[in-house]
């Protein structure tokens, strides 16, 4: 993993029925699985309220594995602040994956995937403000190799990001 830590066993420590797993790159997201129905996950800010996830644990693990291959990956794609009118053509070889919806790091958070590709793709953040900025979203695709992202340099509007 290298954007998320998932805890080692031995730091995993149960309190009030929840035991935590894995945190953001900050520490200051968690993710805690329920003592007695293990595959209940739960999600909060560091000091904030617990809120159940609206995934259970074997397809959080999935989504964050599918997370963590956007940030592993040798080629690979971002660009922040893409408006809306090319995001699908950006997409056009991708398919959705079902997934539920995580909170971190924001609501509305996607994964796709096509041949030997995976993109996430998130609302835009106003770093001022937190809101969200209606329009635009931040992508960031990652491929087995650097020629199935080639598409992606036709879209001469969207100066890319992207690995070596």
């Amino acid at each position: 993993m290298r954007l998320k830590r998932m805890r080692r066993p031995e730091e995993i420590e149960a309190e009030d029925g929840k035991a935590i797993f894995m945190e953001d790159p900050t520490g200051d997201w968690l993710w805690a699985f329920d003592t007695d129905k293990t595959n209940v996950v739960y999600e909060a800010e560091l000091g904030g309220r617990w809120d159940r996830a609206t995934e259970f644990l074997p397809e959080l693990l999935v989504h964050n594995a599918l997370s963590e291959a956007t940030y592993n990956a040798r080629a690979w794609r971002e660009y922040d602040n893409v408006e809306e009118r090319f995001v699908t053509d950006i997409l056009t070889p991708l398919d959705e994956v079902a997934l539920g919806e995580w909170r971190w790091p924001s609501p509305g958070h996607r994964v796709f995937m096509g041949t030997a590709l995976v993109a996430e793709v998130s609302p835009t953040m106003d770093l001022c403000t937190w809101e969200t900025k209606p329009g635009y979203a931040d992508l960031r695709i990652a491929a087995s190799d650097v020629e199935r992202l080639s598409y992606l340099d036709r879209i001469a509007s969207i100066r890319w990001s992207k690995s070596r």
